[in-house]
């Protein structure tokens, strides 16, 4: 692994560990009265947060490197650490008020669509780099 690929992962296990205590902190406030344990979500949320940061990073790097069967090993991890604290949040929620089930999948959707659009962006980043490093290695056989 590139050391510097290894330092934004790290970086990004932090940010989703960081965001999960924002989402652990908003249950506690807004959803321990419809039945939501905040100790319990907090547990999901907090080790699915760091399994999520690394996956998501792994899903990103192997879709820069073209490497398909990385990808496909760490697709799945990302997808569920990313669910499980709102499966969990939906399932043992009792009875929400539509206008809080509305709130709560809004929520889920452009968190998704936030989620989807950065690693876009880290892919085409990525690549980017990826590319000018190819092109700017010289190989010393050239030179004459």
């Amino acid at each position: 692994m590139k050391p510097n690929r290894a330092f934004i992962e790290k970086g990004w296990i932090l940010v989703s560990i960081g965001y999960g205590g924002v989402r652990a902190a908003l249950v506690w406030t807004f959803l321990k009265k419809y039945g939501v344990n905040p100790y319990v979500f907090s547990l999901i949320e907090f080790s699915s947060a760091g399994v999520y940061g690394l996956s998501s990073a792994r899903v990103v790097g192997a879709i820069v490197d073209a490497n398909w069967n990385l990808l496909r090993s760490w697709v799945p991890v990302a997808v569920l650490s990313y669910a499980a604290p709102d499966v969990y949040v939906f399932a043992s929620a009792g009875h929400l008020p539509g206008s809080m089930v509305e709130m709560l999948l809004g929520i889920v959707g452009v968190t998704a669509v936030i989620t989807a659009v950065g690693l876009v962006v880290q892919v085409r980043k990525g690549r980017t780099t990826t590319n000018h490093q190819k092109t700017t290695h010289t190989d010393p056989s050239q030179i004459g």
